[in-house]
């Protein structure tokens, strides 16, 4: 009970920032019925809430960079001034133990699926509100939206455990009765897919492309940001004809363009036709108070950076908190000409490389500071690669992968595919170094894996993966009173 009262504190904290005009309205969870659901702005307050608890989940101790850059990658090779969680995690030594006397610990929290939880439960009890609320109370069009919006929500949340834990309770209605809802067994991998491709269709059908306000367009579920999920999640159950389509979706529309290769970092300060989806953090209720800890918060960007790219608010900051593997970064990077490398890494005062992608910082009274800079999820150049990597696992459409891997190469001053290496190896390869710390590397290894039968992980060998290493376990905390749900396969008696 005391770590699920710390995960509800953390939800109404982040989900009450800001962004655009929409998502600053202040959220409001499980809501009392009788005073609301009579207007068509109590839905969409709901909404909002639901578009915070999401943030929430994937913010707490940065988990979208955890799962998707840290865990496994050996993108980082030291962790300073850090909880010794990271470590393990870089390891994939994810049965690290940790008391349950410190519930507070990212390993902890981020072995709990709570968080995701809160986001669908809200999106299950909207669903179920706004359908019953009159049609009258609504702007044309805007009830279907907004419960488009909900199902998207709701899917993305359980792709988003589909692919950290695979198989996953499968909860879809809001019962009256929160306080004593019977626990859910995890369900099979194939029902938890069910889910997530019939909320993605749900959504497809309800979303339009775009919105009246531009503020809105790539924060708020729309078709071009269905099917970049929809990509993602086909690839990942090897459905790489139903990858090609949602890509091609999205190939095939005028409102997405890669940004040139003069303004890249144009794409990180939330201002770039390349963008497709990305999670908002612009809020000054985000800027950690001026503490001895100021320099070791747990905001991912702020982890990664160092003196002379933080303010002076960070003055005695010479090395980041997490140490990029320069080595790994090097080899990634070995062609001096390409612009990626000059324009997204420098040096810290400390004399180590960081990634400078993620520089937006703004002072609050020269005592605070808060970042910018988005949770950028799903980009033109991610979804071009994608279909390249579909193309190629299906042994057919060679020319057009090639076309699409030179595209993304030579805006960044490369020469095109040489065939030095194998074409899916040159796909992994560049999707590492275009989504480099974009939360992608994990899940693309993953992929990789799974199309060749080879692994390019650190602890996880061929064998492992056999066997499901690459699902995360539960916390154990979570089998307290609840014995509906097993622990994840290959971490059973480990943990």
């Amino acid at each position: 009970m005391k770590t699920f009262r710390t995960i509800l504190c953390i939800a109404a904290t982040l989900m009450s920032t800001g962004c655009s005009d929409f998502l600053d309205r202040e959220p409001i969870s499980e809501v009392v019925d009788e005073f609301y659901w009579t207007s068509q702005e109590d839905a969409e307050t709901a909404i909002s809430g639901a578009y915070g608890l999401l943030r929430a989940s994937l913010a707490n101790h940065s988990a979208y960079y955890a799962y998707g850059d840290v865990a496994g990658t050996n993108i980082f090779n030291a962790f300073i001034y850090e909880d010794p969680d990271w470590a393990q995690m870089s390891e994939f030594r994810l049965d690290y133990a940790v008391p349950a006397s410190d519930p507070a610990r990212p390993m902890k929290q981020l072995r709990n699926y709570q968080l995701f939880y809160r986001t669908i439960n809200q999106c299950n009890r909207a669903i179920k509100k706004i359908a019953d609320m009159d049609d009258a109370l609504f702007e044309e069009g805007v009830k279907e939206r907004l419960t488009g919006e909900l199902y998207f929500l709701r899917g993305f949340s359980y792709f988003t455990m589909y692919r950290i834990w695979g198989e996953v309770p499968v909860v879809t209605t809001s019962p009256d009765d929160l306080m004593n809802v019977p626990y859910e067994p995890r369900a099979p991998l194939n029902d938890v897919a069910a889910v997530i491709y019939g909320d993605l269709e749900e959504a497809r059908q309800r979303l339009p492309w775009s919105y009246d306000d531009a503020s809105d367009f790539t924060i708020r579920a729309s078709k071009g940001i269905v099917f970049a999920t929809l990509a993602h999640v086909s690839a990942w159950d090897k459905d790489y004809a139903k990858c090609v389509i949602a890509c091609d979706s999205i190939l095939n529309s005028p409102l997405y363009a890669l940004e040139d290769a003069a303004t890249l970092t144009d794409i990180y300060d939330n201002n770039s036709s390349e963008l497709i989806f990305q999670l908002y953090f612009n809020s000054r209720a985000e800027a950690p108070a001026e503490s001895s800890d100021v320099t070791y918060t747990t905001v991912f960007f702020l982890d990664i950076l160092a003196s002379p790219y933080l303010t002076n608010v960070f003055n005695n900051k010479e090395q980041a908190n997490k140490q990029l593997n320069e080595t790994l970064v090097k080899n990634t990077f070995s062609d001096s000409l390409d612009a990626r490398l000059s324009t997204f890494f420098g040096t810290a005062t400390g004399g180590k490389l960081i990634c400078t992608k993620y520089t937006d910082l703004q002072e609050v009274g020269g005592t605070q500071v808060y970042i910018t800079n988005n949770y950028v999820i799903f980009r033109l150049a991610d979804i071009m690669l994608l279909k390249a990597e579909a193309l190629t696992a299906q042994g057919k459409g060679s020319s057009a992968a090639i076309s699409l891997l030179n595209q993304i190469r030579q805006r960044s001053g490369l020469p095109g595919f040489d065939g030095s290496s194998s074409l899916q190896r040159a796909i992994l390869d560049e999707r590492f170094r275009e989504l480099f710390l974009e939360g992608h590397r994990f899940f693309d290894l993953v992929r990789y894996y799974n199309i060749t039968g080879s692994s390019l992980f650190q602890n996880i060998t061929e064998s492992d993966l056999a066997r499901g290493k690459n699902y995360w376990p539960l916390d154990p905390d979570l089998f307290s009173g609840n014995d509906a749900i097993r622990q994840t396969s290959y971490w059973q008696g480990k943990i």
